[in-house]
């Protein structure tokens, strides 16, 4: 209960800040509308020129390029919302005060990146709406269950490296190599905007390495024609396994980057 009070009073403040600002959010969600319209344009210029590469897709490039770039925002959120966090708590000289409280490590994170992660949620959900509404997206044929254990999965994955970063920021202040060798490495291999058949074989052997690589391979095949959990089975296990390996690690080495940070003195310098 006492997390559950605390989970909610973090989702309370950040919403109400970011919410606050009723502009930006309406510009922010507008800006939807005409990066899905951009991509249904590319893709109607090259969207032959993909098709043999997107079969087991459904053989459409828009819908295989939406679902990228709607689902790849997990990872950017997961990457940077604790980090920011903490940089941000760090500024306003409020971090020590806070972990000072009865708030544990593991809920201020899990607390100060709740919003961020339901608002990439939202946008996920305009994304398809839009496609769906306006550019001839078919959902049709989709299968929610294996979906949404993916979407959890995915989640946790990308919270598993977004503490990593944490810690990189708690120790260094600036500079995360998490976050840039992620991202560099997910937006060239991760099959956000082309199929990895499109790749050397050696480049691909590589992206099977990257979360981000499973989670879209599997929701797209659930969400665009309809795969069962058995078909989606090994991405599944490769996104499980990533989370038992990345999520534990992960805490060690944030747990271990606050208590240098509290030994030096050094907790609330940014």
């Amino acid at each position: 209960m006492k997390t559950l009070k605390t989970l909610w009073a973090f989702l309370r403040r950040d919403a109400s800040i970011h919410v606050s600002y009723k502009l930006g959010f309406a510009m922010d969600l507008a800006g939807v509308f005409f990066s899905a319209a951009t991509y249904y344009f590319i893709a109607k210029l090259f969207g032959a020129a993909a098709a043999p590469f997107l079969s087991k897709y459904g053989g459409d490039y828009f819908s295989f390029v939406l679902v990228g770039i709607a689902f790849a925002a997990y990872q950017s959120v997961g990457l940077n919302s604790f980090s920011q966090s903490l940089r941000q708590e760090q500024f306003l000289n409020t971090l020590e005060p806070l972990l000072m409280t009865p708030v544990s490590a593991p809920r201020f994170l899990l607390g100060s990146a709740l919003w961020d992660f339901l608002y990439a949620t939202l946008r996920v959900a305009v994304y398809l709406a839009l496609g769906a509404t306006f550019f001839g997206l078919d959902l049709g044929k989709a299968n929610v269950g294996p979906a949404l254990v993916l979407l959890f999965l995915t989640l946790a994955a990308f919270m598993a490296l977004g503490i990593f970063a944490a810690a990189f920021i708690m120790t260094f202040k600036r500079g995360n190599p998490v976050t840039w060798f992620m991202e560099a490495t997910s937006t060239l291999l991760g099959g956000v905007f082309f199929p990895l058949e499109a790749l050397p074989g050696g480049l691909r052997k590589v992206a099977l390495f990257l979360p981000i690589t499973h989670a879209l391979e599997g929701l797209r095949k659930t969400l665009l024609v309809g795969a069962g959990w058995r078909d989606v089975a090994t991405q599944m296990g490769a996104l499980a396994l990533f989370i038992a390996v990345m999520a534990p690690l992960g805490v060690f080495t944030f747990g271990a980057a606050l208590r240098r940070a509290r030994a030096e003195g050094t907790l609330s310098h940014y």
